[in-house]
């Protein structure tokens, strides 16, 4: 089955639009341990590996969001200052 790009889109917009409808921020600063960082790594490489394994099954546009996702995690642990690149 072929993946189409705007309805994988519509999908990614509608649940990103109810989460920040949902989201409530925490009184700051908030305080991250390690097993919570390690678990955001693991996400980031888990989804590294999904990439590949999309990309390597013909599935453009599910390897290109699993990246996406991957990025976007990293791009959070370096905006909140917790590495650095």
């Amino acid at each position: 089955m072929k993946e189409s790009a705007s309805e994988r889109t519509v999908k990614y917009v509608e649940a990103t639009s109810a989460s920040l409808r949902r989201m409530r921020p925490r009184k700051l600063p908030a305080s991250v341990v390690q097993p919570q960082f390690d678990y955001v790594l693991e996400m980031v490489r888990g989804y590294m590996k999904d990439a590949r394994h999309y990309a390597e099954n013909r599935k453009p546009v599910t390897s290109l969001a699993c990246i996406a996702y991957a990025e976007g995690l990293l791009d959070a642990l370096k905006f909140l200052e917790l590495v650095d690149f």
